[in-house]
C-alpha cells in the first residue's frame, strides 16, 4: 500500500487552548491551556479566538488565474424592426433583458468586451 503525505493545507499543526472552560473536540474535552493537534480546517474560524496556533498556519495553495477565451459580443435586431437590437454572445444567448436602442446595445456591447 502505497503512504499518502499531507498536503500544505492538511497538515496537522500544534494548538493551544486558551481561555477558561472546556472545548470538546472529536469526542475529546481540551481544557485550558492544553496543546492538541488538529488539522487547519477542522477549528472553525468562530474558535479561533480560544484556540491559537503553536506553529505557523500554512499558507494556502495559489490560485491560478482563469483563462478567459475570446468573447465576442454581436448587435442584432429583434424582429423585422431597425429601431430594436439584442446583444448576443458567439453562443447565441441574447444578454439584454429588454430589447436596446442601437446605440445603448453597441454601448452594452462594447462595455461586456472590457
Amino acid at each position: 500500500m502505497e503512504r499518502k503525505r499531507f498536503s500544505s493545507e492538511e497538515a496537522p499543526i500544534r494548538w493551544k487552548k486558551i481561555g477558561g472552560g472546556g472545548f470538546l473536540f472529536k469526542g475529546h474535552l481540551i481544557k485550558p491551556g492544553q496543546v492538541f493537534t488538529a488539522k487547519v480546517s477542522e477549528i472553525p474560524k468562530g474558535f479561533r479566538d480560544i484556540c491559537i496556533p503553536l506553529d505557523e498556519i500554512p499558507a494556502p495553495a495559489e490560485i491560478p488565474p482563469i483563462e478567459v477565451g475570446n468573447s465576442s459580443y454581436t448587435v442584432q435586431p429583434r424582429g423585422d424592426g431597425k429601431i430594436w437590437f439584442d446583444v448576443v454572445d458567439r453562443n447565441g444567448k441574447v444578454l439584454n433583458e429588454k430589447a436596446l436602442r442601437k446605440e445603448a446595445a453597441e454601448q452594452f456591447a462594447k462595455d461586456l468586451a472590457g
